[in-house]
């Protein structure tokens, strides 16, 4: 089983507006709430591409009820530890007129040592955890070596861990040897603390991370596609040109894809593959949404791979 965390979920309150005025009252043409956090998204697409996960995460009060009810009638399975804060509520702003979007991130609650230890010792307690996935920024209270300690957790369970971090979160992580990391290009850069561009300089910055332990490494490159770098080949996806409508949550559904396709005991190419069709999809989708079966099942054959020769590790 397929297991995602998210420390700081959210519930995402989509708002579409006419227009924005200065000292005039402006009314709501649409709104909408989404269960939002990265952990949460990738549970959500692995349901929509026929997979089954179980999400685990920090939430309270009557928005955490809401973000749990919303899954819950979507089909997501869920195991949420539950805290004293109330769980963040997130604004997006849409303007009709304009298209422009607003995004107005709430920071979220304090997180208390007894709830992250309760959320610890239920990993421990999961006796089917095959795959571990680990995304998200972490909350108030949490210091950057929590998800350390959640990957020590995985491996105790034997389970395929992924993270998708950044920043302290991710350097303090990378020691603990995750599975598989997905960072993007400026994500990456930040890890190796230089600037990551070209296919060379991603190759190269892989190479160092699997000196370090980590097995593979998957790397978003926005419209020019993914590249993953792991034991037995470096590949490259390129997806078709698309028209993009938001890049929200894309991230997300290529470590859902990905995760998914291992999960079922595809060769790395076609986990890539999967990955960079649901990435792709995703960023079809008007704001927050994420992607859909058949358009996801549509781009598949469309999707090239290429390899990219012998890894150096």
């Amino acid at each position: 089983m397929i297991y995602t965390v998210t420390l700081n979920p959210a519930l995402d309150r989509a708002v579409t507006v006419p227009g924005l005025s200065t000292d005039d009252t402006v009314r709501v043409l649409e709104e909408r709430l989404y269960a939002a956090g990265k952990g949460i998204d990738v549970s959500r697409v692995v349901h929509e591409l026929g997979g089954r996960s179980v999400t685990l995460g920090l939430v309270g009060g009557y928005n955490g009820l809401t973000l749990e009810g919303l899954l819950i009638n979507a089909g997501v399975l869920t195991h949420f530890t539950r805290i004293a804060g109330e769980t963040r509520t997130n604004i997006i702003l849409k303007e009709a007129s304009s298209g422009r979007q607003y995004v107005i991130a709430a920071a979220g609650p304090e997180i208390q040592a007894s709830e992250i230890g309760e959320l610890y010792h239920t990993i421990l307690s999961v006796e089917d955890m095959d795959h571990l996935v680990l995304s998200g920024s972490l909350p108030r209270g949490v210091s950057p070596n929590l998800y350390g300690q959640l990957i020590l957790a995985g491996r105790k369970k034997r389970s395929f861990i992924v993270l998708d971090a950044d920043n302290a979160a991710l350097k303090e992580a990378v020691a603990f040897q995750p599975s598989l990391i997905k960072p993007n290009l400026f994500e990456l850069s930040r890890l190796v603390g230089r600037a990551i561009e070209t296919e060379a300089e991603i190759l190269a910055a892989c190479a160092g991370l699997h000196e370090q332990g980590i097995a593979f490494v998957l790397v978003s490159m926005g419209g020019r596609g993914m590249i993953l770098s792991g034991p037995e080949a470096r590949l490259r996806a390129e997806p078709p040109p698309v028209k993009v409508e938001s890049t929200v949550g894309a991230g997300d559904s290529s470590v859902a894809g990905f995760v998914l396709a291992h999960a079922q005991g595809k060769e790395p190419a076609e986990c890539l593959r999967l990955a960079c069709a649901a990435g792709t999809a995703t960023v079809q989708t008007p704001g927050t949404e994420l992607c859909r079966r058949d358009e996801v099942e549509r781009l598949l054959p469309l999707i090239h791979v290429t390899a990219l020769g012998s890894p150096s590790l």
